[in-house]
């Protein structure tokens, strides 16, 4: 069963799983982006970043960092510690289960009833000199984690396992989209591998080839109505960066205007979360440099 429907487009009801916790992760990797090279090669090794080159997909550059983290984290609850449930059978006995997250979050979202069921403890009792003298612990034969990795790859195969990350991507995007300054960083950090795209090397995507003007640099497009509606409530209305009220010139603004935080000169990417409102002048003033974004938020009451 899956809950991305029609209304689910419209609408979202939070379930907050790890939620914040993948928010956390993205604001460390959009100020410390040279701690995680290695952890999101595959985002952009060998022209992997052409899959952030389409312009203004709805499933935004946010949606993927946020959605490759979560994996990440459910890939690591392989090898514990699982989470444990009791089940309560007649006359009253109580059984211990254990769970992966993974599963969890799939019932919590209404997209698996049946979860799998992490085998019993295998291991033996073994002697702890580091700890000290006449001291044993528990050492895990690591039969457990090799079932729930291979159960973990079956599920990553799965339209339901899609259907959660896109879940769970929806859900950070909400409460992240409102941070410019990890959408920077994020942005920037593809925008550095988006410079080094030469579009003549990429033989085999000519639909990806022709989106770039130029090595390293994408084509101007023209911004969608839902795009510059979404950056306009966003802002409340106002410049990014001063704060003047622009609510009775939306009609006039001249596409410039809404501009990329991460310019197209430098690798900057056509996707929402690269767009922010200026006012006329402190666009002029920021023209196509790459000019750290407003850490000043409108409050909901004064």
């Amino acid at each position: 069963m899956s809950r991305i429907n029609s209304e689910h487009k419209k609408w979202i009801t939070h379930q907050y799983f790890r939620t914040y916790d993948i928010a956390d992760r993205l604001t460390d990797i959009a100020r410390h982006p040279l701690d995680y090279l290695l952890q999101l090669e595959d985002l952009t090794l060998d022209y992997g970043v052409s899959v952030f080159a389409p312009s203004w997909q709805k499933k935004t550059m946010l949606h993927r960092f946020a959605e490759r983290v979560a994996d990440e984290m459910f890939a690591t609850d392989t090898e514990g510690p699982y989470v444990t449930k009791y089940v309560i059978h007649e006359p009253p006995r109580f059984e211990e289960k254990r769970f992966l997250p993974v599963d969890l979050a799939m019932q919590l979202y209404g997209i698996l009833d049946d979860p799998f069921e992490v085998p019993v403890p295998d291991g033996e009792i073994v002697p702890a000199p580091e700890v000290g003298p006449n001291v044993s612990k528990w050492k895990d034969s690591g039969k457990v984690a090799n079932a729930c990795y291979e159960y973990f790859q079956y599920l990553k195969l799965t339209q339901p396992y899609e259907d959660l990350l896109s879940c769970i991507g929806d859900e950070v995007f909400h409460v992240v989209f409102q941070n410019r300054e990890v959408l920077a960083g994020l942005n920037d950090y593809i925008a550095k591998y988006v410079e080094e795209v030469d579009p003549a090397m990429l033989d085999d995507q000519p639909d990806i080839a022709c989106l770039f003007a130029s090595e390293g640099k994408l084509k101007r497009v023209a911004i969608p109505k839902w795009v510059k509606r979404a950056v306009f409530f966003r802002e409340y209305g106002r410049c990014a960066q001063c704060g003047m009220d622009l609510t009775n010139l939306l009609d006039a603004l001249p596409q410039e205007q809404f501009d990329h935080i991460i310019p197209l000169a430098r690798g900057g990417l056509n996707d929402i979360t690269n767009i922010q409102m200026l006012c006329q002048k402190c666009n002029n003033a920021k023209s196509d440099k790459a000019i750290a974004p407003s850490r000043r938020y409108r409050r909901f009451f004064s």
